[in-house]
């Protein structure tokens, strides 16, 4: 009789440690609010979510130090040193050189085929599309080595102030790895929780995500499915193919000193010839807005459209989007089979 009550609650004890998380988040108390929620939003089963916070662990720190020792440099340098090392000189040495270019083209013509399916469906020309993988991930060589899911589970329970966006894009990725059948705990990424080899957050994959090499599944490492998936986002934040993106405009002197930086407003073509601004192509449009890229040297002015809007978009930073314009065009030139 000692025995079957003994068997009886050794076997409790383990039903109980199942329903129970243990490890890193084994006492926090939002991580049992968070599981109770997912259930009751989703119908997932506590076992697995139970399972999968078990298995969770902290990340290794966040590396904050090389920033912070650039910044007190800039300071102490003062501002021409600053442009030189941070500004858009250096973005543009890191992402316009010579083998990105060459591995864009490559990249291009490697899945030529798709890229021909892709621009009737989604009318997004294939050179953006490489120029964004290239910059993001190098063409998928570099996708980041951080656990995705243990990076957005530290953000999202520890108090910040972004701890709501990090819990937000926890919750899509386990729903997203759910429906496509992916192994949340393995799936690698930035500190961040982009994956792919778009970069892509796990609400964007779910939103804009496209199968499109026949599997029926949104596969983010997939190049095929990654290449798809960008051109979807592109088209739904109104991407116009064919449209121009910028256009490069000269005037006197070497600093543009008539705005500090780049205009979240339009301008028109009138402002322009006040200000002493000649675009280097003749416009149709009366609106654009206007981009100043500082150098150590001198500014460069440009003149932005709705598709370098898309852009940003994707990545919120004029330095991004003006590098992955660039180098789709470097790529455009360069490509001997275009039609």
């Amino acid at each position: 009789m000692i025995r079957i009550v003994i068997i009886a609650l050794l076997l409790l004890l383990s039903l109980n440690a199942k329903s129970e998380v243990t490890g890193y988040y084994a006492k926090d108390k939002d991580v049992k609010h968070f599981i109770n929620y997912m259930i009751r939003k989703y119908n997932f089963k506590r076992e697995y979510l139970v399972q999968t916070f078990s298995q969770a662990r902290k990340p290794k720190r966040f590396r904050t130090k090389k920033r912070n020792r650039r910044v007190k440099l800039g300071v102490a340098k003062g501002r021409k040193w600053w442009l030189k090392s941070v500004g858009f000189t250096a973005y543009e040495k890191r992402y316009l050189n010579e083998d990105r270019v060459k591995q864009g083209v490559k990249f291009v013509n490697r899945y030529k085929s798709t890229f021909d399916r892709i621009e009737k469906k989604f009318k997004v020309d294939r050179y953006t599309i490489a120029a964004i993988v290239g910059v993001e991930t190098y063409y998928g060589e570099i996708v980041g080595n951080w656990e995705v899911f243990n990076a957005l589970a530290y953000n999202a329970f520890r108090k910040h102030a972004r701890a709501k966006l990090f819990k937000y894009e926890l919750e899509k990725l386990l729903v997203l790895c759910y429906r496509q059948k992916l192994k949340a705990l393995y799936l690698k990424g930035s500190k961040y929780g982009a994956l792919g080899l778009g970069q892509l957050m796990p609400h964007s994959y779910l939103k804009y995500g496209v199968s499109f090499d026949g599997n029926s599944r949104i596969e983010p490492f997939s190049r095929i499915d990654a290449i798809a998936t960008i051109a979807n986002y592109l088209h739904h934040k109104g991407w116009k193919m064919g449209k121009e993106v910028a256009v490069r405009a000269s005037y006197k002197g070497r600093k543009f000193k008539r705005i500090k930086k780049s205009t979240r407003y339009k301008i028109s073509q009138a402002t322009l010839r006040k200000w002493g601004i000649k675009p280097r192509k003749q416009l149709k449009v009366k609106y654009f807005k206007l981009l100043k890229l500082e150098r150590a040297e001198f500014d460069e002015v440009w003149l932005a459209f709705n598709n370098f809007d898309v852009l940003k978009r994707y990545n919120n930073s004029d330095y991004y989007a003006m590098v992955v314009y660039q180098l789709a065009q470097e790529i455009k030139k360069r490509d001997k089979r275009r039609k």
